[in-house]
């Protein structure tokens, strides 16, 4: 039996058919968030187990061959790095860099498209603190390779790259003081002592403003590179602000610093956020501009009262979010010990909480776009209800039906991340007389004074005057 349509009927059956299309195609798309949840599961398992290497193996298993996700860069640099396969992690982290300075200049399509689907379809361009901290492990693959002066380069790329965003970032995190400080490092490791006098100095400044407490090798830290500067006026102002900070220094003995990494960063998850619409809300704006200021008066809506009397309709939008009893790390105290050595280590960069405090900065940006895609989705389901009751009043509510589970299967927050991040980093920074000393460990301990973890460091010859830099990594 063979059955026609024309007219007005083939055009809607189209429309039909299209939206059935897209709700396919996107079911698919969306189902790949899912996966990389469970992907994400398998690897923290295998890290807390200290198996790096099964933790890389299953990651690339799990993501596309020569991926060009920045987020999946991030993560497969990171796990290269731990796994000890160095020049994996370095062509990593230089594509994602790559590919995260190309997608400064916006896809229009791409942005389009998020205005109807999602925000998962934008293309991750990497936080401001992902940017940063990009530099940091690029350093840090570099020192492992014995690659003093490229790592250096990167040392400066970090402070190159936060002096810009202090003058331009709106956001609550502007520059870093545990980055400063490591910036100092990598500048005095290579005999440019001004340069990191100039760092540390800035890492002091940024402290007060960083939620923790100052480190307290910090002042030594600056004070040696101010010996080595030759800056009398600056010393004596560092004297009055660390009193003791010339006590024990002695110029012929080295300088070790310790990065210990703890735990695994927060999960970014998904929440879905209900907001008014009022009847007597404008519902057709002159312009974009006119449509995202009333998407930030939604926004302020989320914990009002309103009379249910004037309520249109509730705007469901899915936003991304960090749980608030989410801990990443079981490590409360890091010390390092050894031979006449009992150093505890110090917090210098609380990574989870600075994760949440971006998040929080950009929620008001994240949210008003979830709104305007509510909004555009709610109007093309009324738009098509309306079209389709032209031909009868069932086909008019099937369409409407189909825009709103297109709507509704295509409304995800966007929960990308650098999901491999630690959640903290301590320093332990002090010095050794020269020779060599092959009994150093660092001791990752909990909340009770058990051990977590002992991680032996590797044989170091101590050379006068000199600095070493070592690191840890605990995933407990």
């Amino acid at each position: 039996m063979n059955f026609s349509v024309s007219g007005a009927g083939e055009d809607t059956c189209r429309r039909g058919s299209i939206i059935c299309a897209l709700l396919f195609s996107t079911l698919l798309v969306f189902g790949c968030a899912g996966k990389r949840t469970l992907l994400m599961e398998q690897v923290r398992t295998e890290l807390r187990a200290t198996s790096t290497e099964q933790a890389l193996a299953a990651y690339e298993k799990g993501v596309k061959k020569n991926t060009q996700r920045v987020d999946e860069l991030l993560n497969l640099g990171l796990l290269a790095l731990e796994a000890g396969k160095y020049d994996l992690a370095l062509k990593s982290f230089k594509e994602a860099d790559k590919l995260s300075e190309e997608r400064l200049t916006k896809s229009l399509s791409r942005e389009a498209a998020s205005l109807t689907t999602s925000d998962r379809v934008r293309a991750y361009q990497g936080t401001v603190f992902d940017k940063a901290m990009l530099h940091y492990y690029q350093a840090v693959a570099y020192l492992e390779k014995g690659d003093l002066s490229a790592a250096t380069v990167e040392g400066r790329r970090i402070a190159s790259y936060l002096e810009v965003n202090a003058r331009e970032s709106k956001h609550t995190y502007k520059d870093d003081p545990f980055l400063q400080w490591f910036s100092g490092v990598m500048y005095e490791s290579f005999g440019q002592d001004n340069d990191a006098w100039i760092s540390y100095k800035h890492a002091m400044e940024l402290y007060p403003y960083y939620g923790i407490d100052e480190p307290g090798y910090l002042c030594r830290a600056t004070y040696a590179a101010l010996r080595e500067v030759g800056s009398s006026e600056q010393e004596q102002m560092l004297e009055e602000r660390c009193p003791d900070v010339d006590l024990d220094f002695d110029p012929n003995w080295g300088r070790i610093v310790v990065l210990c990494e703890a735990g695994i960063a927060p999960q970014i998850r998904e929440d879905n956020i209900v907001f008014p619409i009022m009847k007597y809300d404008e519902h057709s704006w002159a312009n974009n501009d006119d449509r995202e200021r009333y998407a930030y008066d939604v926004y302020g809506r989320r914990y009002d009262h309103y009379d249910e009397a004037k309520l249109d309709y509730l705007l469901r939008v899915a936003l991304p979010y960090y749980p608030s009893d989410q801990y990443g790390t079981d490590v409360y105290e890091v010390s390092v010990r050894g031979s006449g050595v009992d150093k505890l280590a110090e917090l210098a960069a609380p990574v989870g909480s600075i994760l949440k405090q971006d998040l929080d900065d950009r929620m008001p940006a994240i949210a008003a776009r979830a709104i305007v895609r509510g909004i555009i989705k709610y109007a093309a389901k009324e738009a098509a209800e309306k079209a389709g009751k032209k031909d009868s009043e069932a086909l008019g509510t099937i369409l409407g039906l189909g825009v709103n589970l297109l709507g509704a299967a295509t409304e995800a927050a966007d929960t990308r991340s650098w999901e491999t991040l630690p959640d903290k980093i301590y320093v332990a920074d002090f010095q050794l007389p020269p020779g060599e000393h092959s009994d150093l460990r660092v001791v990752f301990e909990g909340h009770g004074g058990e051990s977590l973890l002992r991680y032996d460091l590797p044989t170091v010859d101590v050379k006068p005057g000199k600095l070493t830099v070592l690191r840890a990594r605990c995933w407990k």
